[in-house]
């Protein structure tokens, strides 16, 4: 499959999300959506074709309408693919993992500049975990401090990352919010599902569907869900985890799940080690 064949596909399954993108789009100054609703974003990397891994967080948080409204737009971002435009990984773009303001100057580091000011742990976390799997990949290359890695052009371009919800919030708390109030809006029933009560759940699996169509379309070596409820809601289990790494399958695809509680960077090794055994 081609590149633009690739896409077209893609685009065939985020149109299916545009529905509920333009209802929530329309209704973002309802008094039940304006103060969780916080924009609508899909993929965040490029769309690859048998990448190595696919990472798959819960949703995107808040971080891109603090941008927008420091900008002075009011209005939530909404961020969709577009074959047109080249999209890198979001955790590689400058001032996201490293960045910070020195005399009310905004300073943006590269991502590899790990002397530097961290800005966003959980972007710095998810690059430390790519390092630590660089390094049992790659056992014998060393790092350059502060330079770009020699795997970046290899290993780092053959990574794809998404969320199981392209809805933006504040918190987990507020997604479920707005899924509980989308389960009652009679114009989008019929997305949902043919029972007269539509819950919560039904509107959920229908973005997970599209993760689903994602991973048949692009088929990942392996997938990695980023916290307990990512791993749970993908893969359709409800037993508590009592380890901090777990592992399932989600058809022919291994999936690699890990708990986000507490100081999780701390597993970055075992992470990346579990990564690897599934990329030999």
């Amino acid at each position: 499959m081609n590149k633009e064949m690739l896409s077209d596909e893609y685009l065939n399954i985020e149109q299916k999300l545009y529905p509920i993108m333009n209802f929530l789009v329309e209704n973002q100054t309802n008094e039940k959506y304006k103060s969780l609703y916080k924009g609508f974003i899909t993929i965040q990397s490029p769309l690859i074709l048998n990448p190595d891994i696919l990472f798959i967080g819960i949703n995107p948080g808040q971080g891109a309408s603090r941008e927008s409204k420091n900008r002075g737009i009011n209005e939530a971002p909404v961020r969709l693919f577009d074959p047109k435009i080249r999209t890198d990984l979001d955790w590689y773009k400058d001032g996201n993992a490293k960045g910070c303001f020195i005399k009310r100057k905004w300073h943006a580091y590269k991502w590899y500049e790990k002397s530097e000011k961290t800005n966003n742990s959980f972007v710095f976390n998810m690059i430390e975990i790519l390092y630590k799997v660089s390094e049992l990949k790659f056992p014998d290359k060393g790092i350059e401090k502060n330079q770009e890695p020699f795997w970046y052009e290899y290993f780092g371009q053959n990574i794809m990352f998404t969320n199981l919800y392209p809805i933006s919030t504040k918190d987990i708390k507020d997604l479920d919010h707005i899924f509980k109030s989308l389960s009652k809006e009679p114009s989008l029933k019929s997305l949902f599902g043919k029972s007269k009560l539509i819950r919560k759940w039904d509107v959920q699996r229908y973005f997970i569907r599209s993760i689903e169509d994602l991973v048949e379309l692009v088929k990942p070596k392996t997938i990695v869900c980023i916290g307990t409820q990512t791993f749970n809601d993908f893969t359709f289990t409800t037993m508590k985890k009592t380890a901090k790494i777990f592992k399932g399958k989600k058809g022919k695809y291994p999936v690699i799940g890990f708990d986000r509680s507490g100081n999780w960077s701390k597993l970055s090794p075992e992470i990346a080690k579990e990564i690897v055994d599934e990329l030999k």
